[in-house]
C-alpha cells in the first residue's frame, strides 16, 4: 500500500537539535561537558521526573530551570492519571547515545520500555542535559516535551510539539 501522506517533521528532534546547535555556535570548542553523565545517572533523573509521589514543584534538583506553577500542576495531574490507569508507572527507561556538547550540556536519547500495557513503550526521543556544578539535570524544555509525549502515548493521544 502506498502512503500518500506528506512526511511530518519531528518537532521534538528539531527543537532539541536547535538547542544543541545554538550551544555549539555560542561556545568555544573546549567547553564541552566532560565527563558526560552515565546511563544510570540519567535513568535516575527520568525516574524522579516521572515519580507521581514527588510534586513537580519539588523537582528543581533535576530540572533546570524548574517548572512554572501551571506546568507543575499539569505534570502532577498527568502523572497521577498515568499511575491510576492500569499501572503505567513506573516507567522503564533505556538511555543511549549520551554525547558531550558545549556550554556544559550533553545530549542523549531515551525510550520507554514498559512495564504495563502496550502504550507505555515509546520510540527513542532526543533530549538535553545540563551540568550544574557537577550535578546533571534535564533541561526544562526537554522535561516538558518528554513528559508530554509519555502522557499522550499512555493515553493514546497524538503528540503535539511545543514550539
Amino acid at each position: 500500500m502506498l502512503n500518500l501522506e506528506k512526511p511530518r517533521m519531528n518537532w521534538t528532534k528539531l527543537s532539541l537539535a536547535t538547542t544543541l546547535a545554538a550551544a555549539l555556535i555560542a561556545s568555544p570548542a573546549t567547553a564541552y561537558a566532560d565527563p558526560v553523565p552515565t546511563p544510570d545517572e540519567v535513568v535516575a533523573i527520568m525516574a524522579k521526573l516521572t515519580d507521581p509521589g514527588i510534586p513537580a514543584a519539588n523537582k528543581t534538583d533535576i530540572v533546570t530551570p524548574g517548572f512554572t506553577p501551571d506546568e507543575a500542576g499539569t505534570l502532577d495531574d498527568h502523572l497521577k492519571q498515568m499511575d491510576a490507569h492500569g499501572g503505567r508507572l513506573p516507567i522503564d527507561f533505556m538511555v543511549t547515545n549520551i554525547q558531550p556538547a558545549p556550554a556544559n550540556l550533553a545530549g542523549a536519547t531515551v525510550e520507554t520500555m514498559g512495564p504495563g500495557p502496550i502504550y507505555t513503550q515509546t520510540a527513542p526521543h532526543p533530549f538535553v542535559l545540563a551540568d550544574q556544578g557537577g550535578h546533571w539535570m534535564i533541561t526544562h524544555d526537554s522535561a516538558v516535551q518528554l513528559t508530554d509525549a509519555w502522557y499522550r502515548n499512555s493515553n493514546r493521544r497524538p503528540y503535539i510539539p511545543h514550539i
